[in-house]
């Protein structure tokens, strides 16, 4: 058994420049290569230069994490950025990048889950030697062989998971942030960090102040995104189901803990029946759990809630009248589905009836070279074509 090759994961207490200065950058692999111009970016996070910071983002967006993927720089740009969170030079400047660097550390602390493997799993893969293949400076030569580009995935995972316990102290750190926006970040990438097995940090103890900050906020957006990360924690929200800010409502309203709750279930179909055109304006600053439109979560939620869909009809309803075709991924789509669950085409019920007729009149949704479209279509056995759509809803 060849032993596991080290990806240069420096000392779990050097962090921030120290850690930047004693990495070996040109051992390490990011999406587009070796990692020798990641440190440059990097120091850019502590200027006042909005384009330099621009492309440092950029880059941890793109080649440290990419779509999701974590790489062998991961772990090491995390440590780093883990010691520039207590500088205060993030929050100068016309645009401060702290916020937006708790988001990175998020998806650092979630890799492990998101990989779908076990611990077990990772270890075994993470045994190939990689060495020989970054000795001979082939890096092409990692993703063509199958063991090697697991080993490379694996190893990477690996080190996300050992990096995850020393961000706990900064992470709670920033709760206390006096920006809104940081704060909210923070408590995501808690929450995050929370779920993971290398964790240190206690859920109940998390939840706790979570829920006092819910509570003692002005701050909207802040209260919503709270609630949400406090639905990670599997909290019961009933309690905010009574406030007076419907997007509060219905954050609390989409929380896990109350997917039997028929309070909650009607406060997600209400809001879509009564306000489907202007949920997405309720979050002005939308909470960094809603990356995209808030009404696809709705949607997701009470779709997970409720598989009759006669109950859910007139919030299709409403949902089809004022969508965009490329929502239908997010939104007309999965309801389509749900419409058709026996995938047969045949309209049945008046809800069916409904809902295509809906879609029918949306001339905008109609686009034979709209190929998402058509995948949902098939699935509920429906021809992805407005005439006959149109002759189904007349003739059913």
């Amino acid at each position: 058994m060849r032993r596991c090759h080290s990806w240069g994961i420096i000392a779990p207490m050097l962090i921030g420049i120290p850690a930047l200065d004693a990495t070996d950058w040109s051992r390490l692999v990011h999406a587009y290569g070796r990692a020798t111009d990641t440190p440059e970016h990097l120091r850019a996070l502590l200027a006042e230069d909005t384009r330099a910071r621009h492309a440092a983002m950029a880059h941890l967006w793109s080649a440290i994490i990419h779509q999701g993927t974590v790489f062998p720089a991961t772990a090491p740009v995390a440590l780093v950025i883990l010691g520039l969170l207590d500088d205060a030079r993030l929050d100068a400047g016309e645009e401060p990048v702290r916020a937006e660097l708790l988001l990175f550390l998020t998806r650092v602390v979630d890799a492990f889950e998101r990989s779908g493997a076990t611990m077990e799993e990772l270890e075994s893969m993470a045994r190939f030697d990689l060495g020989p293949l970054l000795d001979a400076d082939d890096d092409d030569a990692i993703y063509e062989d199958e063991d090697a580009s697991n080993a490379l995935h694996a190893q990477s995972v690996l080190a996300c998971a050992r990096v995850a316990p020393l961000l706990t102290r900064s992470l709670l750190a920033n709760l206390d942030h006096p920006d809104a926006r940081v704060r909210m970040h923070a408590a995501m990438a808690a929450t995050g960090h929370a779920a993971s097995p290398a964790s240190d940090v206690r859920p109940d103890t998390l939840a706790e102040r979570l829920t006092e900050m819910a509570k003692r906020t002005g701050d909207v957006a802040e209260r919503c995104s709270l609630l949400l990360a406090l639905g990670e924690l599997n909290v019961s929200l009933e309690n905010f189901l009574s406030d007076a800010e419907p997007s509060v409502r219905l954050c609390a309203a989409m929380a896990p803990s109350l997917a039997r709750s028929e309070v909650a279930t009607r406060e997600l179909r209400t809001a879509l029946e009564q306000h489907a055109a202007h949920i997405n304006d309720w979050f002005p600053v939308k909470p960094p759990q809603l990356p995209m439109q808030p009404r696809f979560t709705v949607v997701q939620r009470l779709l997970e809630r409720v598989p009759d869909f006669d109950l859910v009809v007139d919030a299709a309803v409403a949902v089809a009248r004022t969508t965009k075709k490329s929502w239908v991924d997010f939104e007309w789509g999965p309801l389509l589905v749900h419409a058709f669950p026996s995938g047969d085409g045949v309209v049945r019920t008046d809800a069916q009836r409904r809902f295509l007729a809906a879609l029918v009149d949306a001339s905008h949704l109609w686009d034979p070279r709209f190929g998402n479209a058509g995948g949902h279509f098939r699935k509920a056995g429906l021809p992805y074509e407005r005439e006959a759509c149109a002759r189904l809803v007349s003739t059913a």
